[in-house]
Protein backbone atom coordinates (compact mmCIF):
# COMPACT_ATOMS: atom_id res chain seq x y z
CA UNK A 1 0.00 0.00 0.00
CA UNK A 2 1.55 2.90 -0.94
CA UNK A 3 1.73 6.14 1.85
CA UNK A 4 0.45 9.18 1.25
CA UNK A 5 1.32 13.02 2.62
CA UNK A 6 -1.03 15.82 2.01
CA UNK A 7 0.45 18.79 1.56
CA UNK A 8 -0.90 22.57 3.32
CA UNK A 9 -2.78 23.01 0.11
CA UNK A 10 -4.64 19.79 0.04
CA UNK A 11 -2.72 17.93 -2.41
CA UNK A 12 -1.87 14.45 -1.76
CA UNK A 13 1.55 13.64 -2.95
CA UNK A 14 2.57 9.57 -2.79
CA UNK A 15 5.88 9.22 -0.95
CA UNK A 16 8.77 7.68 -2.96
CA UNK A 17 9.20 3.99 -2.75
CA UNK A 18 12.21 2.67 -4.70
CA UNK A 19 12.34 -0.23 -7.42
CA UNK A 20 15.38 -2.05 -8.67
CA UNK A 21 15.94 -1.05 -11.91
CA UNK A 22 17.13 -3.74 -14.46
CA UNK A 23 18.51 -1.11 -17.56
CA UNK A 24 21.87 0.13 -16.28
CA UNK A 25 21.10 3.87 -17.14
CA UNK A 26 17.88 3.62 -14.43
CA UNK A 27 20.20 2.61 -11.64
CA UNK A 28 21.09 4.62 -8.77
CA UNK A 29 18.56 7.80 -9.82
CA UNK A 30 16.04 8.07 -6.94
CA UNK A 31 13.89 9.88 -9.23
CA UNK A 32 13.64 6.99 -11.93
CA UNK A 33 13.59 4.63 -9.31
CA UNK A 34 10.25 6.13 -7.64
CA UNK A 35 8.69 5.84 -11.16
CA UNK A 36 6.11 2.92 -11.54
CA UNK A 37 7.34 0.20 -12.93
CA UNK A 38 7.82 -0.14 -16.98
CA UNK A 39 4.53 -1.97 -17.28
CA UNK A 40 4.31 -5.15 -20.49
CA UNK A 41 0.95 -4.32 -22.73
CA UNK A 42 -1.13 -6.80 -20.89
CA UNK A 43 -0.62 -4.18 -17.82
CA UNK A 44 -0.72 -1.16 -19.74
CA UNK A 45 -3.89 -2.22 -21.34
CA UNK A 46 -5.53 -3.29 -17.93
CA UNK A 47 -4.46 0.29 -16.67
CA UNK A 48 -6.18 2.01 -19.65
CA UNK A 49 -9.63 0.02 -20.28
CA UNK A 50 -12.20 1.35 -18.49
CA UNK A 51 -15.36 -0.57 -18.53
CA UNK A 52 -18.73 1.28 -16.96
CA UNK A 53 -21.03 -1.18 -14.43
CA UNK A 54 -24.06 -2.88 -16.77
CA UNK A 55 -26.78 -4.93 -15.29
CA UNK A 56 -29.30 -5.85 -18.32
CA UNK A 57 -32.08 -6.15 -16.03
CA UNK A 58 -31.87 -2.10 -16.16
CA UNK A 59 -33.28 -2.21 -19.36
CA UNK A 60 -36.61 -2.43 -17.99
CA UNK A 61 -36.31 0.71 -15.08
CA UNK A 62 -38.66 3.66 -15.78
CA UNK A 63 -37.57 6.06 -18.70
CA UNK A 64 -36.53 9.02 -16.70
CA UNK A 65 -33.80 6.41 -14.31
CA UNK A 66 -32.76 4.67 -18.23
CA UNK A 67 -32.01 8.30 -19.75
CA UNK A 68 -29.29 9.18 -16.41
CA UNK A 69 -27.99 5.45 -17.11
CA UNK A 70 -26.80 6.12 -20.59
CA UNK A 71 -24.45 8.96 -18.60
CA UNK A 72 -22.55 6.02 -18.13
CA UNK A 73 -21.20 5.58 -22.23
CA UNK A 74 -19.31 8.86 -21.61
CA UNK A 75 -16.86 6.65 -19.12
CA UNK A 76 -16.50 4.29 -21.82
CA UNK A 77 -13.02 3.45 -22.46
CA UNK A 78 -11.60 0.54 -24.68
CA UNK A 79 -7.27 0.51 -25.49
CA UNK A 80 -6.33 0.44 -28.86
CA UNK A 81 -3.07 0.03 -30.26
CA UNK A 82 -1.64 3.43 -30.87
CA UNK A 83 -2.44 3.99 -26.71
CA UNK A 84 0.18 1.36 -26.25
CA UNK A 85 2.40 2.99 -28.46
CA UNK A 86 1.51 6.43 -26.88
CA UNK A 87 2.29 5.01 -23.19
CA UNK A 88 5.66 3.66 -24.15
CA UNK A 89 6.95 7.06 -25.90
CA UNK A 90 5.74 8.78 -22.35
CA UNK A 91 7.87 6.06 -20.20
CA UNK A 92 10.75 6.17 -22.49
CA UNK A 93 10.84 10.04 -22.65
CA UNK A 94 9.82 10.84 -18.52
CA UNK A 95 12.95 7.99 -18.11
CA UNK A 96 15.74 9.46 -20.50
CA UNK A 97 14.99 13.29 -19.27
CA UNK A 98 15.76 12.05 -15.57
CA UNK A 99 18.80 10.48 -17.03
CA UNK A 100 21.55 13.27 -16.19
CA UNK A 101 19.27 14.86 -13.10
CA UNK A 102 20.04 12.66 -10.97
CA UNK A 103 19.80 14.67 -7.17
CA UNK A 104 21.98 12.34 -5.74
CA UNK A 105 24.91 13.29 -8.45
CA UNK A 106 27.61 15.58 -8.11
CA UNK A 107 26.65 17.63 -10.93
CA UNK A 108 23.06 17.87 -10.19
CA UNK A 109 23.96 20.81 -6.95
CA UNK A 110 26.04 22.24 -10.03
CA UNK A 111 23.04 22.51 -12.18
CA UNK A 112 21.59 25.14 -9.61
CA UNK A 113 24.36 27.48 -9.77
CA UNK A 114 25.25 27.78 -13.66
CA UNK A 115 21.12 28.32 -13.74
CA UNK A 116 21.67 31.01 -11.03
CA UNK A 117 24.27 32.14 -12.93
CA UNK A 118 21.71 32.16 -16.25
CA UNK A 119 19.23 34.00 -14.34
CA UNK A 120 22.18 36.90 -13.17
CA UNK A 121 22.94 37.31 -17.20
CA UNK A 122 19.14 36.73 -18.63
CA UNK A 123 20.29 34.01 -20.88
CA UNK A 124 20.32 30.00 -21.30
CA UNK A 125 23.30 27.62 -20.97
CA UNK A 126 23.10 25.46 -23.84
CA UNK A 127 26.52 23.51 -23.10
CA UNK A 128 25.11 21.04 -21.14
CA UNK A 129 24.60 17.41 -21.64
CA UNK A 130 21.36 17.29 -23.84
CA UNK A 131 18.80 14.18 -23.54
CA UNK A 132 15.66 16.16 -23.86
CA UNK A 133 13.42 14.72 -26.21
CA UNK A 134 9.55 15.91 -28.02
CA UNK A 135 6.96 13.89 -28.60
CA UNK A 136 4.05 15.61 -30.66
CA UNK A 137 0.54 14.30 -31.33
CA UNK A 138 -1.91 15.55 -33.63
CA UNK A 139 -5.00 14.55 -34.29
CA UNK A 140 -8.47 15.34 -34.93
CA UNK A 141 -10.87 16.48 -32.17
CA UNK A 142 -13.07 13.90 -31.03
CA UNK A 143 -10.23 11.01 -31.49
CA UNK A 144 -9.20 11.20 -27.77
CA UNK A 145 -6.11 12.93 -27.51
CA UNK A 146 -6.88 14.25 -24.27
CA UNK A 147 -8.36 11.16 -22.92
CA UNK A 148 -5.61 8.95 -23.85
CA UNK A 149 -3.33 11.32 -22.09
CA UNK A 150 -5.89 11.78 -18.85
CA UNK A 151 -5.61 7.71 -19.02
CA UNK A 152 -2.22 7.25 -19.30
CA UNK A 153 -1.34 10.02 -16.80
CA UNK A 154 -3.22 8.47 -13.75
CA UNK A 155 -0.47 5.65 -14.17
CA UNK A 156 1.75 8.05 -12.50
CA UNK A 157 2.03 10.13 -9.42
CA UNK A 158 1.88 13.52 -9.87
CA UNK A 159 3.70 14.02 -6.97
CA UNK A 160 6.01 11.98 -5.48
CA UNK A 161 7.49 12.94 -1.75
CA UNK A 162 11.35 12.38 -1.30
CA UNK A 163 12.51 11.64 2.15
CA UNK A 164 15.69 9.40 2.24
CA UNK A 165 17.46 7.35 -0.25
CA UNK A 166 19.77 4.78 0.42
CA UNK A 167 19.72 5.84 4.22
CA UNK A 168 20.47 9.52 3.30
CA UNK A 169 18.34 12.26 3.80
CA UNK A 170 16.66 13.49 0.33
CA UNK A 171 14.67 16.44 1.30
CA UNK A 172 12.64 16.67 -2.96
CA UNK A 173 9.04 17.16 -3.97
CA UNK A 174 8.81 15.36 -7.92
CA UNK A 175 6.29 16.30 -10.21
CA UNK A 176 6.32 14.16 -12.86
CA UNK A 177 4.42 16.21 -15.37
CA UNK A 178 2.62 19.69 -16.18
CA UNK A 179 0.12 20.16 -18.48
CA UNK A 180 -0.32 24.01 -19.72
CA UNK A 181 -2.37 25.44 -22.80
CA UNK A 182 -0.69 27.15 -25.79
CA UNK A 183 -1.79 30.71 -25.29
CA UNK A 184 -4.36 32.17 -28.12
CA UNK A 185 -1.73 35.56 -28.13
CA UNK A 186 1.06 33.56 -28.79
CA UNK A 187 2.95 35.40 -25.58
CA UNK A 188 6.03 33.29 -24.03
CA UNK A 189 5.64 35.54 -20.82
CA UNK A 190 1.39 34.16 -20.90
CA UNK A 191 3.53 30.73 -20.77
CA UNK A 192 5.44 31.14 -17.97
CA UNK A 193 3.05 32.82 -15.76
CA UNK A 194 0.58 30.09 -16.77
CA UNK A 195 3.43 27.55 -15.99
CA UNK A 196 3.66 29.59 -12.52
CA UNK A 197 0.38 29.29 -11.83
CA UNK A 198 -0.11 25.41 -12.49
CA UNK A 199 2.88 25.15 -9.92
CA UNK A 200 1.22 26.68 -7.29
CA UNK A 201 -2.25 24.91 -7.72
CA UNK A 202 0.19 21.79 -7.20
CA UNK A 203 2.02 22.64 -4.37
CA UNK A 204 0.80 25.82 -2.76
CA UNK A 205 4.15 27.74 -4.16
CA UNK A 206 3.97 31.46 -4.58
CA UNK A 207 5.37 31.72 -7.80
CA UNK A 208 2.77 33.31 -9.98
CA UNK A 209 2.04 36.03 -7.19
CA UNK A 210 5.80 37.05 -6.81
CA UNK A 211 6.24 37.13 -10.12
CA UNK A 212 3.13 38.28 -12.08
CA UNK A 213 3.24 41.95 -10.90
CA UNK A 214 6.90 42.13 -11.31
CA UNK A 215 8.42 44.20 -13.99
CA UNK A 216 10.70 41.47 -15.47
CA UNK A 217 11.19 40.85 -18.79
CA UNK A 218 10.63 37.79 -20.98
CA UNK A 219 14.30 37.20 -21.21
CA UNK A 220 14.25 37.50 -17.28
CA UNK A 221 11.61 35.41 -16.74
CA UNK A 222 12.82 32.63 -18.69
CA UNK A 223 15.61 31.16 -17.00
CA UNK A 224 13.42 31.84 -13.27
CA UNK A 225 11.18 29.09 -15.19
CA UNK A 226 14.01 27.19 -15.42
CA UNK A 227 14.97 26.99 -12.18
CA UNK A 228 11.54 26.22 -10.71
CA UNK A 229 11.53 23.26 -13.44
CA UNK A 230 14.72 22.48 -11.60
CA UNK A 231 13.49 22.51 -8.01
CA UNK A 232 10.53 20.72 -8.91
CA UNK A 233 12.57 18.07 -10.23
CA UNK A 234 9.47 18.26 -13.34
CA UNK A 235 9.14 15.22 -15.11
CA UNK A 236 7.20 16.27 -18.60
CA UNK A 237 5.78 19.42 -19.64
CA UNK A 238 2.45 18.81 -21.53
CA UNK A 239 2.24 21.66 -24.20
CA UNK A 240 -1.98 21.40 -25.08
CA UNK A 241 -3.92 23.10 -27.68
CA UNK A 242 -0.59 23.64 -30.18
CA UNK A 243 -2.94 24.94 -33.29
CA UNK A 244 -3.41 28.40 -31.45
CA UNK A 245 0.08 29.16 -33.12
CA UNK A 246 -1.24 28.70 -36.39
CA UNK A 247 -3.52 32.41 -35.62
CA UNK A 248 -0.55 34.29 -34.00
CA UNK A 249 2.10 36.46 -36.26
CA UNK A 250 4.94 34.14 -37.29
CA UNK A 251 7.49 35.88 -35.35
CA UNK A 252 5.62 35.14 -31.86
CA UNK A 253 4.67 31.81 -32.58
CA UNK A 254 8.91 31.11 -33.87
CA UNK A 255 9.73 32.82 -30.44
CA UNK A 256 7.20 30.59 -28.54
CA UNK A 257 8.84 27.65 -30.03
CA UNK A 258 11.84 28.41 -29.84
CA UNK A 259 11.59 28.87 -26.42
CA UNK A 260 10.44 25.52 -25.94
CA UNK A 261 13.97 24.34 -27.89
CA UNK A 262 15.91 26.30 -25.81
CA UNK A 263 14.45 24.89 -22.39
CA UNK A 264 14.51 21.39 -23.36
CA UNK A 265 18.32 21.88 -24.07
CA UNK A 266 18.93 23.59 -21.12
CA UNK A 267 17.26 21.29 -18.17
CA UNK A 268 16.35 18.34 -20.43
CA UNK A 269 12.71 18.59 -19.76
CA UNK A 270 11.02 16.32 -21.95
CA UNK A 271 7.99 18.01 -24.00
CA UNK A 272 4.81 16.67 -25.28
CA UNK A 273 2.57 18.85 -28.12
CA UNK A 274 -0.76 18.19 -28.62
CA UNK A 275 -3.03 19.68 -30.99
CA UNK A 276 -5.39 19.14 -34.05
CA UNK A 277 -4.25 19.38 -37.91
CA UNK A 278 -3.52 22.69 -38.22
CA UNK A 279 -0.22 22.42 -35.53
CA UNK A 280 1.32 20.67 -38.23
CA UNK A 281 2.16 23.84 -40.37
CA UNK A 282 3.49 25.20 -37.05
CA UNK A 283 5.58 22.11 -36.39
CA UNK A 284 6.83 21.60 -39.53
CA UNK A 285 7.79 24.78 -40.58
CA UNK A 286 9.19 26.64 -37.00
CA UNK A 287 9.96 23.75 -34.60
CA UNK A 288 13.63 22.67 -34.83
CA UNK A 289 13.23 20.30 -32.17
CA UNK A 290 11.21 18.36 -33.93
CA UNK A 291 14.24 17.36 -36.54
CA UNK A 292 16.41 16.32 -34.03
CA UNK A 293 17.26 13.46 -34.43
CA UNK A 294 16.67 12.57 -30.48
CA UNK A 295 12.92 13.08 -30.77
CA UNK A 296 10.35 10.74 -30.53
CA UNK A 297 8.67 11.48 -33.16
CA UNK A 298 5.05 12.58 -33.96
CA UNK A 299 2.06 10.71 -33.91
CA UNK A 300 -0.17 11.51 -36.87
CA UNK A 301 -3.80 10.34 -34.75
CA UNK A 302 -6.32 9.25 -37.64
CA UNK A 303 -10.32 8.27 -37.05
CA UNK A 304 -10.49 4.08 -36.47
CA UNK A 305 -10.64 2.50 -39.76
CA UNK A 306 -13.08 -0.03 -40.18
CA UNK A 307 -11.75 -3.06 -39.69
CA UNK A 308 -11.06 -5.09 -36.41
CA UNK A 309 -10.25 -1.84 -33.88
CA UNK A 310 -13.45 -0.47 -35.59
CA UNK A 311 -14.90 -4.05 -33.93
CA UNK A 312 -13.19 -4.16 -31.14
CA UNK A 313 -13.95 -0.83 -30.09
CA UNK A 314 -17.47 -1.02 -31.10
CA UNK A 315 -18.10 -4.58 -29.86
CA UNK A 316 -17.30 -2.74 -26.01
CA UNK A 317 -19.70 -0.35 -26.31
CA UNK A 318 -22.73 -1.99 -27.98
CA UNK A 319 -23.03 -3.65 -24.84
CA UNK A 320 -24.45 -0.40 -22.83
CA UNK A 321 -27.87 -0.76 -24.39
CA UNK A 322 -30.97 0.64 -22.30
CA UNK A 323 -33.71 0.28 -24.27
CA UNK A 324 -36.49 -2.09 -23.34
CA UNK A 325 -36.01 -4.08 -26.17
CA UNK A 326 -32.10 -5.33 -26.56
CA UNK A 327 -30.52 -5.81 -30.23
CA UNK A 328 -27.71 -7.80 -31.38
CA UNK A 329 -24.70 -5.78 -33.00
CA UNK A 330 -24.55 -6.83 -36.60
CA UNK A 331 -22.41 -5.99 -39.53
CA UNK A 332 -24.83 -3.49 -41.13
CA UNK A 333 -25.80 -1.81 -37.74
CA UNK A 334 -21.70 -1.25 -36.74
CA UNK A 335 -21.08 -0.05 -40.76
CA UNK A 336 -24.13 2.83 -40.32
CA UNK A 337 -22.62 3.79 -36.95
CA UNK A 338 -18.95 3.77 -38.55
CA UNK A 339 -20.39 5.39 -41.74
CA UNK A 340 -22.54 8.59 -39.47
CA UNK A 341 -19.57 9.29 -37.39
CA UNK A 342 -16.49 8.09 -39.83
CA UNK A 343 -14.57 6.53 -37.20
CA UNK A 344 -14.09 9.64 -34.66
CA UNK A 345 -14.26 7.47 -31.51
CA UNK A 346 -16.38 10.61 -29.66
CA UNK A 347 -18.60 11.14 -32.13
CA UNK A 348 -19.36 7.83 -32.27
CA UNK A 349 -20.37 7.29 -28.43
CA UNK A 350 -22.29 10.07 -28.30
CA UNK A 351 -24.08 9.13 -31.39
CA UNK A 352 -24.86 6.03 -30.00
CA UNK A 353 -26.32 7.84 -26.83
CA UNK A 354 -28.28 10.04 -28.26
CA UNK A 355 -29.84 7.14 -30.73
CA UNK A 356 -30.95 4.90 -27.38
CA UNK A 357 -32.41 8.28 -25.86
CA UNK A 358 -34.45 8.63 -28.64
CA UNK A 359 -35.39 5.25 -28.92
CA UNK A 360 -36.63 5.80 -25.31
CA UNK A 361 -38.17 8.94 -25.68
CA UNK A 362 -40.13 8.42 -28.67
CA UNK A 363 -41.19 5.15 -27.02
CA UNK A 364 -39.49 3.09 -30.38
CA UNK A 365 -37.57 1.10 -27.18
CA UNK A 366 -34.92 -0.10 -29.91
CA UNK A 367 -31.61 0.68 -31.97
CA UNK A 368 -32.11 0.60 -35.50
CA UNK A 369 -30.14 1.59 -38.76
CA UNK A 370 -33.30 4.22 -39.97
CA UNK A 371 -32.86 5.43 -36.33
CA UNK A 372 -29.24 5.95 -36.39
CA UNK A 373 -29.10 7.87 -39.80
CA UNK A 374 -31.98 10.09 -38.77
CA UNK A 375 -30.22 11.11 -35.74
CA UNK A 376 -27.14 11.88 -37.26
CA UNK A 377 -29.34 13.97 -40.05
CA UNK A 378 -31.01 16.01 -37.01
CA UNK A 379 -27.92 16.39 -34.51
CA UNK A 380 -24.54 16.17 -36.26
CA UNK A 381 -25.53 18.61 -39.19
CA UNK A 382 -22.94 21.18 -37.95
CA UNK A 383 -20.04 18.18 -38.28
CA UNK A 384 -21.57 16.84 -41.81
CA UNK A 385 -18.77 19.08 -43.75
CA UNK A 386 -15.95 18.53 -41.42
CA UNK A 387 -16.72 13.92 -41.62
CA UNK A 388 -16.91 14.40 -45.26
CA UNK A 389 -13.25 15.82 -45.14
CA UNK A 390 -12.11 12.98 -43.02
CA UNK A 391 -13.03 10.16 -45.61
CA UNK A 392 -9.90 11.09 -47.07
CA UNK A 393 -6.26 10.93 -44.77
CA UNK A 394 -5.22 14.54 -46.46
CA UNK A 395 -4.29 16.60 -43.23
CA UNK A 396 -3.39 19.59 -45.41
CA UNK A 397 -7.03 19.33 -45.97
CA UNK A 398 -8.43 18.65 -42.07
CA UNK A 399 -6.25 21.55 -41.60
CA UNK A 400 -8.51 24.25 -43.17
CA UNK A 401 -11.12 23.35 -39.89
CA UNK A 402 -9.29 24.69 -36.60
CA UNK A 403 -11.85 22.16 -34.82
CA UNK A 404 -14.52 20.07 -35.45
CA UNK A 405 -17.74 20.81 -33.54
CA UNK A 406 -18.32 17.81 -31.75
CA UNK A 407 -22.03 17.26 -30.67
CA UNK A 408 -22.94 18.65 -27.37
CA UNK A 409 -24.17 15.26 -25.87
CA UNK A 410 -25.54 17.23 -22.42
CA UNK A 411 -27.92 19.66 -24.16
CA UNK A 412 -29.41 16.69 -26.51
CA UNK A 413 -30.02 14.64 -22.88
CA UNK A 414 -31.35 17.32 -21.59
CA UNK A 415 -33.99 17.61 -24.79
CA UNK A 416 -34.82 14.31 -24.45
CA UNK A 417 -35.24 14.38 -20.95
CA UNK A 418 -37.68 17.06 -21.42
CA UNK A 419 -39.73 14.91 -23.76
CA UNK A 420 -39.44 11.61 -21.06
CA UNK A 421 -40.19 13.95 -18.76
CA UNK A 422 -43.42 15.33 -20.23
CA UNK A 423 -44.97 12.12 -21.04
CA UNK A 424 -44.07 10.76 -17.28
CA UNK A 425 -45.79 14.26 -15.89
CA UNK A 426 -49.12 13.15 -18.14
CA UNK A 427 -48.92 9.28 -16.96
CA UNK A 428 -47.69 11.05 -13.29
CA UNK A 429 -51.26 13.07 -13.04
CA UNK A 430 -53.61 10.65 -14.73
CA UNK A 431 -52.19 7.89 -12.39
CA UNK A 432 -52.47 10.50 -9.92
CA UNK A 433 -56.37 11.36 -10.21
CA UNK A 434 -56.97 7.66 -10.53
CA UNK A 435 -55.40 6.73 -6.82
CA UNK A 436 -56.79 9.74 -5.66
CA UNK A 437 -60.29 9.15 -6.30
CA UNK A 438 -59.87 5.74 -5.23
CA UNK A 439 -57.92 6.63 -2.11
CA UNK A 440 -60.71 9.19 -1.45
CA UNK A 441 -63.93 6.47 -2.30
CA UNK A 442 -61.69 3.91 0.42
CA UNK A 443 -61.89 6.83 2.90
CA UNK A 444 -65.05 7.60 2.74
CA UNK A 445 -66.48 4.35 2.70
CA UNK A 446 -64.67 3.39 6.06
CA UNK A 447 -66.32 6.36 7.29
CA UNK A 448 -69.54 5.11 6.12
CA UNK A 449 -68.68 1.91 7.78
CA UNK A 450 -67.64 3.08 11.08
CA UNK A 451 -70.50 5.88 11.63
CA UNK A 452 -72.94 2.52 11.22
CA UNK A 453 -71.12 1.35 14.58
CA UNK A 454 -72.49 4.86 16.14
CA UNK A 455 -69.29 6.70 15.11
CA UNK A 456 -69.49 10.32 14.85
CA UNK A 457 -68.56 11.41 11.11
CA UNK A 458 -66.03 13.91 12.03
CA UNK A 459 -63.95 11.85 15.00
CA UNK A 460 -64.42 8.82 12.41
CA UNK A 461 -62.74 10.82 9.58
CA UNK A 462 -59.86 12.25 11.32
CA UNK A 463 -59.34 8.50 12.93
CA UNK A 464 -59.40 6.83 9.46
CA UNK A 465 -56.69 9.74 7.84
CA UNK A 466 -54.41 8.95 11.11
CA UNK A 467 -54.79 5.38 10.29
CA UNK A 468 -54.03 5.33 6.93
CA UNK A 469 -50.88 7.53 7.46
CA UNK A 470 -49.58 5.83 9.84
CA UNK A 471 -50.04 2.22 7.94
CA UNK A 472 -47.74 1.01 5.24
CA UNK A 473 -48.94 1.47 1.59
CA UNK A 474 -50.42 -2.08 1.22
CA UNK A 475 -52.72 -1.86 4.55
CA UNK A 476 -53.73 1.31 3.95
CA UNK A 477 -55.25 -0.30 0.65
CA UNK A 478 -57.55 -2.81 2.83
CA UNK A 479 -60.78 -1.11 3.42
CA UNK A 480 -61.74 -4.03 6.39
CA UNK A 481 -58.31 -3.77 7.91
CA UNK A 482 -59.01 0.25 8.23
CA UNK A 483 -61.96 0.20 9.81
CA UNK A 484 -60.63 -2.55 12.30
CA UNK A 485 -58.10 -0.17 12.96
CA UNK A 486 -59.43 2.55 13.69
CA UNK A 487 -62.32 1.62 15.61
CA UNK A 488 -59.77 -0.51 17.67
CA UNK A 489 -57.71 2.61 18.29
CA UNK A 490 -61.41 4.86 19.03
CA UNK A 491 -61.74 2.13 21.86
CA UNK A 492 -58.12 2.51 23.28
CA UNK A 493 -58.54 6.04 23.60
CA UNK A 494 -60.10 8.07 26.21
CA UNK A 495 -62.60 9.76 23.57
CA UNK A 496 -63.72 6.14 22.77
CA UNK A 497 -66.61 6.98 25.92
CA UNK A 498 -67.62 9.74 24.10
CA UNK A 499 -68.18 8.58 20.52
CA UNK A 500 -71.70 6.06 20.72
CA UNK A 501 -74.36 8.31 20.48
CA UNK A 502 -77.88 8.56 19.76
CA UNK A 503 -76.92 7.19 16.80
CA UNK A 504 -75.51 4.08 17.73
CA UNK A 505 -77.67 0.73 15.81
CA UNK A 506 -77.78 -0.89 19.32
CA UNK A 507 -78.94 2.61 21.18
CA UNK A 508 -81.73 2.53 18.48
CA UNK A 509 -83.06 -1.15 18.40
CA UNK A 510 -82.77 -1.00 21.89
CA UNK A 511 -85.18 2.43 22.67
CA UNK A 512 -87.47 0.60 20.15
CA UNK A 513 -87.93 -2.53 21.97
CA UNK A 514 -88.95 -0.75 24.96
CA UNK A 515 -91.40 0.75 22.83
CA UNK A 516 -92.50 -2.37 21.86
CA UNK A 517 -91.58 -1.98 18.44
CA UNK A 518 -89.32 -4.18 15.96
CA UNK A 519 -85.76 -3.81 15.24
CA UNK A 520 -86.86 -2.24 11.16
CA UNK A 521 -89.10 -0.24 12.69
CA UNK A 522 -87.01 1.25 15.08
CA UNK A 523 -83.88 1.97 12.52
CA UNK A 524 -86.68 2.74 10.30
CA UNK A 525 -87.67 5.53 12.81
CA UNK A 526 -84.27 6.48 13.11
CA UNK A 527 -84.04 7.14 9.19
CA UNK A 528 -81.50 4.58 9.32
CA UNK A 529 -83.59 2.19 6.80
CA UNK A 530 -85.54 4.72 4.24
CA UNK A 531 -88.56 3.23 2.85
CA UNK A 532 -88.72 3.83 -1.16
CA UNK A 533 -92.46 3.31 -1.35
CA UNK A 534 -94.88 4.70 1.72
CA UNK A 535 -97.15 1.34 3.14
CA UNK A 536 -100.51 0.97 1.85
CA UNK A 537 -103.04 -0.90 3.89
CA UNK A 538 -104.30 -3.34 0.94
CA UNK A 539 -107.36 -5.13 2.94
Amino acid sequence: MMEIVELNNGTKAQVAEYREQEILEYQGNPLIEALPPIYSQEEIIDHLCMYPHYNKEERNLENHKRVHLISRLLHYFQAIPIHLKIESSISRLIRSGYIYRNPVSGTYAQGFVDNWNNIQNKSFDNSIIQTGQTLSIVGVSGVGKTRTLQRILQTIPQVISHVSYNGKPLNHFQVTYLKIETPFDGSVKTIIYDFMYQVDLLLGSNYFNRYANSRLSTSQLMPIMAQIAKNINLGMLFLDELQHLKGVKSSRSTQVLNFFTALINTINIPLIMVGTPKAMDVLQSQFRQARRSTNMGNVMWDRFEEDAVWDLFIEGMWKYQWTNEEVSLTEELSSTLYSESQGVADIAIKLYMMVQLRAISSGKEKVTVPLIKQVAQEELKMVQPMLQTLKSKDFSKLAKYDDLILPNIEDFMEQEQIIVNQKQVMDSLKEGVKRKNEQSKLLDDAVFHLSMLGIDNEVASDTVQRVVSESNSNQSQDLLLIVKDAFLLLNNTEKSNDVVNENDLRTIIKQGKEQQLTAYHALQNAGVIKQDYPERDVS
